[in-house]
């Protein structure tokens, strides 16, 4: 039953986020993975880089979530955004799996206002995919597009597109990166409360769709929640400030493969 289990979360893991770009960061999984209009996030190198615009000043962020309590399905990732007079850059590097199969993406974006309410960035990625048992591993090179704007006030749109190139993996047969698409809205109700909604489509796969909500009841404390369809998940989460660090925790749930614990430390100059 116990190997049953893995093969089974192995396989949700691999369809629906391992290799498709997930989102990442305690704060967006604890609103399901809601992150595409977020602003001045440093995980925007990997949810949608044109929030790496508004960053005031440098930060760095770790993170590590344990899907479904299985080592073997680990991600761990760094996050990193640095915003200077000629635009922000960001640095992303994360890592999936296991021995026996991993995957590896590192990215380099850059991001720049263009407007008092609009901002875009772009991001160059590499991909590493690795099997154990000296069947040895491939990587392809892609990219990543992000759009972020405030149409009216407290209303914030984006837009982020993964690999639109269709970069291929390996260079022999037609297995290629996926090309996922990413549609997300949020409005601030007041400084204690915001809601955000998106939706996400790989051009092969029926479409995602994620909601959340963020409660902040003391000027240091976060209250988040979410629910995502496809795989159906439910999410809690909250997050902490001390001084220039700030700890989120978060975890989903599966109805059958139960808990993805999740853990990021991020700091800011």
């Amino acid at each position: 039953m116990k190997q049953l289990l893995f093969s089974l979360a192995l396989l949700i893991s691999f369809a629906c986020s391992a290799g498709d770009n997930p989102p990442l960061g305690a704060r967006s999984m604890g609103m399901a993975g809601c992150g595409t209009a977020l602003h001045a996030d440093v995980w925007g190198v990997q949810n949608n880089q044109a929030s790496l615009a508004e960053l005031e000043s440098m930060q760095f962020g770790i993170f590590y979530e344990s899907r479904f309590l299985m080592s073997e399905l680990g991600m761990k990732a760094f996050a990193g955004g640095m915003p200077t007079k000629y635009g922000s850059f960001g640095l992303n590097v994360n890592s999936f799996g296991y021995s026996l199969y991993g995957e590896t993406k590192a990215g380099l974006a850059y991001a720049r206002k263009l407007g008092e309410r609009f901002s875009m960035g772009v991001q160059l990625d590499y991909f590493n995919t690795r099997l154990g048992e000296n069947y040895g591993s491939t990587s392809a090179v892609g990219g990543e597009i992000g759009i972020l704007a405030e149409p009216v006030k407290n209303l914030t749109v984006g837009l982020h597109l993964f690999n639109p190139t269709r970069a291929r993996l390996s260079g022999s047969g037609d297995e290629r990166i996926p090309t996922i698409m990413r549609f997300g809205m949020s409005y601030k109700f007041s400084e204690q409360v915001f809601v955000i909604a998106e939706a996400e489509k790989d051009i092969d796969y029926k479409a995602t769709w994620r909601a959340g909500v963020e409660y902040r009841p003391l000027p240091a404390f976060y209250i988040r929640a979410g629910a995502a369809s496809n795989p159906n998940l439910v999410s809690m989460g909250f997050g902490v400030i001390m001084k220039k660090f700030r700890l989120d925790v978060a975890s989903s749930f599966h109805s059958i493969l139960g808990f993805s614990p999740s853990l990021g430390l991020q700091y800011g100059f």
